[in-house]
């Protein structure tokens, strides 16, 4: 008997119509009809199969969508395969946000390494001085490194540079040790941060734009090793066996 796997775009299901260009157009030109709606300024990748005949997954911007062979309909959801309950476009998001995450270097960050001489997992955090869980969650990061985690800071100064935090990371990231400036900027530990006036503080704009291109819209905002995303504070408790199993 012949298997057959289902599939489905669950999640917020968005149709848009666009402008119908040709009868049936080439793989390569499917996208084309989004990137005219979308207008020049936002990048659109090219369409990629999916495990559904003639339906292309692309994204723009944070979104993954899927896209008709003709090029006309896009939808916005998540697909999962109901046969092995796998949501593909949950692990294409991964695969996305560790590619952009692997990318930066890690003298660009503040980081916490394990105290156990062994790492046991990484967590990337995109943080704000400003923000309350922010500084919790900094409070419980030496549980995390006496699990083996080392956490890994971006900036993300919500509101951007009208955020009141903004300043605040720029002078943390312009200390010789970042690990110890982002101590003293969330209150662990006593002392004076240094100026704003530094070459890597513009590594602040570059962390904003890196957590808007992964869709972080609030702090602090997590990401394991493999681009999972976890959104909001969580107890270390709960976090350490999220983070490794």
């Amino acid at each position: 008997m012949k298997k057959t796997t289902y599939y489905i775009a669950a999640g917020l299901l968005t149709f848009m119509s666009v402008s119908y260009a040709a009868e049936s157009a080439q793989k390569t030109d499917v996208t084309e009809l989004l990137k005219s709606r979308l207008g020049g300024s936002v990048e659109v990748s090219e369409p990629m199969d999916t495990p559904v005949e003639g339906v292309y997954q692309t994204q723009f911007g944070s979104k993954i969508a899927y896209l008709s062979g003709d090029g006309r309909y896009i939808i916005i959801g998540d697909m999962i395969d109901l046969q092995t309950q796998e949501n593909l476009t949950e692990l294409s998001r991964r695969t996305v946000s560790k590619a952009v995450l692997d990318k930066v270097a890690i003298n660009n960050l503040a980081v916490f390494p394990s105290s156990t001489g062994e790492t046991n997992a990484v967590l990337n955090v995109f943080t704000d001085t400003s923000c309350p869980y922010c500084k919790k969650l900094h409070e419980e990061v030496p549980d995390l490194q006496k699990a083996g985690i080392e956490v890994r800071y971006f900036p993300f100064p919500r509101g951007g540079a009208r955020g009141p935090g903004y300043q605040v990371l720029k002078q943390v990231w312009c200390g010789k040790d970042k690990a110890q400036t982002m101590d003293i900027a969330k209150e662990v530990q006593s002392g004076d941060l240094p100026s704003a006036d530094c070459e890597q503080a513009k590594f602040v704009d570059v962390g904003y734009n890196i957590g808007n291109e992964l869709g972080v819209t609030g702090t602090p905002a997590l990401f394991t090793a493999d681009g999972q995303k976890i959104d909001g504070y969580v107890p270390s408790a709960k976090l350490i066996p999220m983070l490794i199993n």
